[in-house]
């Protein structure tokens, strides 16, 4: 009896096993025949007159997708393919709920295979067998299932709307570092596709923070009513919220602290400072650039101020192109000079797009040579006849301050609910006079070349009238004291006071919604293809919320994108580009196949005078193939360049496009986007990121800082991904000569700071080798480059590429514990010889333990001598400057004294989360590193926190346990 009852057990135990692991695998069902019949009669309202000759032989199928939150149905339009090929059209049927979908008969098999994909939703295959000679080939139903993350975007959003009551509010902003942070080892994009499906917030008005993938994912949900702002915020992913309260800036001091002490990190200034801003009528595009930096504050606003005063006065210099169909070339370029910090500089970098990948920017410690962390100086250069001006700017700290008490009787100082008033006194003033907020310190003309390679550094040998110089310049950035000494004469302003009407949200939402329009007519004229809303399949990408339109942003302009396409950033088939403030408004709208390099796209460019839109065409064609066969054929490619997309920002389009067909991770097309163009230079960054954050993680109280020898694209990865910036005071550029990188093999020097210990590990990192790609059937560079960058796409996405030869290798060299005067010489750019890597080899390598003793010795003498520990003797070390601290810290309150609030916390669920673990095609061949390197073949692997297939199998195998565990407890009482 008790051996029976044993097998008996141990049957029940099997088909557990079985079953666990049945469970365990991917979403992937086969149904026979019609097994999923559902009631439904054949739509009628699609005719045959309205498809093409080619597609008169068709078929019906009848799918229903139930989406995991109701509220989807109907209302997300999923994307259906049929054998992996594109549909003829589909209908949703609202009385039965579900699509009628039309297939050419061509396409029919013994087997169907169907597949749905909807933005935020698991993509789901079903097998079908269809009924041959029926007037309905299957009827099959899609249970979809949502990503982790887009449920935990539902769920928080659903709280907000409960505790907050979105449809009562005057208006609802959304913030949250979802997107490039990691969730469960995944980019958590799809949580804000949750947010935009929930319905009751603007696409507008969702506000993605920049972060790393290794930082948390927090939300915050704030509704205006009247003058009152109330919030909900939700941290480490957790959907039980930290905060619910006033975070209006009429506050009082005990309710910021009880909102202050409800928070874990550094989010609580932003948040706040960004609900004012967005609450005080801050300007959509400074909300756009504040998330990007990180926060609302006084450097923000300044630069704003800065950058609107120089283009009034310095405005850019281009050509007339009278009766010419691409919009007026730039004959002028910015290139920024700052002094990391001060905030100031990543308006700079964000309004200009003089970012440091495209080495528009310089930037170290300078103020031992007079500057200061609130000046920022513009170099407006003409490369043809190599001159240029030089516009030295600032705001003045103390005397707006001392103007903000005067007008409000307030201390800006005092504390940062303090800040949050003279943040909203500086919004007030930038929307009505914005360079009255600044201060012109100086302004020259006559930079020649070798002055401007001095000031911005250059890689390669240089020659002045014609005689060789020396080989490279290092790039010193806002050195006053070098500036003055030139003894430039004064630049003449140019005063630019064309005034143009003032468009409203609903005017700049409606040519959204036109050019949306417009180019579904396009595409279905001229390829009889209907366009679907949400097609993933289906992109849209434009320059609005960029380039200003009549002196206006046009962020909203998007909205009307999404209005009619239901595309999204998050989704990756609404995609903005970055382009500087006085760039044409322009578009473009691309199809992609499966499987294939084809990619058909339309351009447009709008034209404020006549409010309509012009249309590039080739040989009288306004939709054109731009995918690998135009990239290998260089008269197409002269001619799209000629009358298609004439503007200049042919590369940009076509690049950012062709990665698109990729299926790039999100976190690669955020950066892309940021850069402005996809190349081979910029993908570095992705590795040396994934690097970083694998073998220097950090720790309680420990921050990165990057100081840039070797500069190109990927700097702007660097940036982006590892949520560093020159405005943050995390991000320094000192562009070194090819001969002092070890032919640019070494990239900056990362340091990992402890802000408790004062001490830091610098270590330098190099790129040693691009890998091998095979490129020989192309004939182009576009081409090549382009093959180079799929290559890349598909290294970083751990997809197999047949071209890819090897991969990319990447190493830490020369790994140093340092002080805080060593790191501020660092940041200085490190000496007399003004070269970071040369400094930090000479440093003494010493161990962690024995420069805290040190340090603790010297600290606890009462000596009042010079005296430093002997870390390395031989190096000058002397500093003037203090060490950069964080932009967020003044923002804290040290001592708060909460003695009640409105504002309620709930608990704080604590989770880390850990990311997973160029040149163009004409770069040099790459070098091996050198022997002490500690390096690694690139790998896209998932680092140690990070929930991965590893943990997922460990899951599977506790689970197993358990039920095995249970087994022999079964057993065991059955002996008895």
């Amino acid at each position: 009896m008790g051996g029976k009852n044993i097998n008996k057990h141990l049957i029940s135990l099997l088909f557990f096993c079985i079953l666990v692991l049945l469970m365990a695998g991917g979403v992937y069902a086969e149904d026979i025949g019609n097994s999923d019949v559902f009631e439904n009669p054949i739509s009628t309202d699609i005719q045959q007159d309205d498809l093409s000759e080619d597609d008169l032989d068709i078929s019906n199928l009848n799918v229903k997708v139930n989406y995991q939150y109701a509220d989807d149905n109907g209302k997300i339009n999923p994307t259906i393919k049929v054998n992996d090929k594109h549909i003829i059209s589909k209908e949703f049927n609202s009385s039965y709920q579900n699509y009628n979908v039309i297939i050419n008969s061509t396409n029919i098999a013994d087997k169907l295979n169907i597949s749905i994909s909807a933005p935020g939703y698991l993509t789901q295959y079903k097998i079908v067998t269809p009924n041959m000679g029926k007037s309905i080939l299957a009827n099959v139903t899609f249970n979809m299932e949502s990503s982790e993350s887009y449920k935990l975007g539902r769920d928080v959003t659903a709280e907000a709307d409960k505790l907050l009551d979105f449809k009562n509010a005057d208006d609802v902003l959304a913030i949250t570092t979802a997107g490039v942070a990691k969730y469960n080892g995944k980019t958590s994009e799809d949580a804000m596709e949750a947010m935009v499906n929930y319905g009751k917030i603007s696409y507008s008005n969702i506000l993605m923070l920049r972060q790393s993938a290794i930082d948390p994912i927090d939300f915050a949900f704030i509704v205006k009513k009247g003058n009152e702002l109330k919030a909900i915020i939700f941290q480490n992913a957790s959907t039980k919220y930290s905060y619910l309260g006033t975070i209006s800036e009429n506050m009082t001091k005990a309710q910021w602290n009880k909102y202050y002490k409800s928070l874990v990190g550094e989010n609580s200034w932003a948040f706040a400072s960004l609900a004012n801003g967005w609450a005080a009528g801050v300007s959509r595009e400074i909300l756009q650039e504040a998330a990007f930096h990180g926060h609302i504050c006084e450097g923000t606003l300044g630069g704003y101020s800065i950058i609107q005063a120089l283009l009034k006065y310095y405005p850019p210099e281009q050509e007339n192109n009278p009766g010419g169909i691409g919009s007026p070339a730039d004959i002028t370029a910015y290139k920024v000079l700052g002094v990391p910090g001060g905030s100031d500089d990543d308006a700079a970098l964000f309004f200009l797009d003089d970012t440091i990948g495209k080495t528009g920017y310089a930037g170290m410690n300078t103020t031992n040579t007079g500057a200061t962390e609130n000046m920022i100086g513009f170099i407006k250069w003409n490369s043809k006849q190599k001159t240029g001006d030089l516009i030295i700017m600032s705001f003045n700290s103390t005397k707006l301050k001392k103007l903000f008490k005067k007008e409000t009787k307030i201390n800006a100082d005092a504390g940062s609910l303090e800040e949050l008033k003279y943040c909203s006194w500086w919004i007030n003033k930038i929307n009505n006079n914005p360079e009255k907020l600044v201060d012109f310190l100086y302004e020259f003309t006559g930079l020649n070349q070798e002055q401007y390679n001095y000031l911005m550094g250059t890689t390669e040998n240089i020659t002045y009238d014609g005689e060789p110089a020396e080989y490279g310049l290092d790039g010193h950035g806002l050195d006053l004291n070098y500036i003055l000494s030139l003894n430039l004469p004064t630049a003449k302003r140019t005063i630019n006071s064309v005034a143009h009407a003032k468009l409203t949200d609903a005017e700049l939402k409606q040519i959204g919604i036109d050019a949306a329009n417009k180019a579904k007519k396009i595409f279905n004229e001229e390829l009889g293809v209907e366009i679907d809303r949400d097609d993933i399949d289906f992109l849209a990408l434009t320059d609005a919320g960029y380039a200003f339109l009549n002196g206006q942003d046009t962020v909203v302009v998007r909205d009307g994108l999404h209005e009619v396409l239901g595309g999204t950033l998050y989704s990756q088939n609404l995609l903005s580009l970055h382009q500087a403030v006085w760039k044409p408004l322009w578009f473009a709208f691309a199809i992609r196949y499966p499987d294939s390099d084809l990619v058909d796209m339309i351009y447009l460019r709008y034209n404020p005078d006549t409010k309509d839109f012009f249309v590039g065409t080739l040989d009288g064609n306004r939709v054109v193939d731009i995918g690998f066969e135009t990239l290998n054929n260089s008269d197409k490619l002269k001619a799209i360049a000629k009358s298609f997309v004439p503007d200049g920002n042919w590369f940009n389009i076509q690049s950012i496009v062709n990665a698109w067909n990729e299926h790039p991770l999100f976190d690669q097309m955020a950066t892309f986007l940021y850069h402005a163009h996809v190349c081979p230079g910029v993908q570095p960054g992705f590795f040396i990121t994934d690097y970083i954050q694998e073998k220097y993680p950090l720790g309680e109280n420990e921050s990165y800082t990057y100081i840039a020898s070797s500069i190109y694209c990927k700097d702007d990865s660097l940036t982006y991904l590892l949520d560093l910036s020159p405005g943050l005071g995390t991000f320094y550029v000192q562009k070194l000569p090819k001969n002092e990188t070890e032919n640019g093999i070494s990239q900056g020097v990362l340091v990992v700071w402890d802000k408790n210990l004062k001490i830091g590990k610098a270590v330098i990192v190099n790129f040693d080798d691009w890998g091998t790609i095979d490129t020989s059937m192309y004939v182009t560079s576009e081409a090549k480059r382009a093959s180079q960058i799929k290559a890349y796409i598909d290294i970083y996405g751990n997809r197999n590429n047949p071209n890819v030869k090897s991969k990319p290798i990447v190493s830490t060299v020369n790994e140093k514990w340092i002080t805080e005067e060593q790191f501020n010489m660092l940041k200085q750019g490190a000496g007399d010889d003004f070269n970071v890597l040369s400094y930090l080899k000479s440093l003494d390598d010493i161990t962690k333990e024995d420069l805290l003793k040190s340090i603790n010795q010297n600290s606890n003498s009462n000596s009042n001598s010079n005296s430093k520990p002997n870390i390395n003797p031989n190096s000058n070390s002397n500093s003037n400057s203090n060490s950069s601290s964080n932009a967020i810290a003044s923002h804290t309150n040290s001592n708060p004294s909460s003695s009640g609030s409105v504002g309620t916390s709930g608990a704080v669920v604590s989770s880390a989360y850990v990311g997973e673990f160029t040149k163009d095609a004409e770069s040099e061949d790459s070098q091996n590193g050198p022997d002490d390197a500690k390096s690694y073949e690139v790998s896209k692997s998932p680092a140690a926190k990070s929930a991965d297939s590893n943990s997922l199998i460990y899951a599977l195998i506790g689970v197993l346990a358990i039920g095995i565990l249970l087994g022999v407890g079964y057993m065991k009482r059955d002996k008895k």
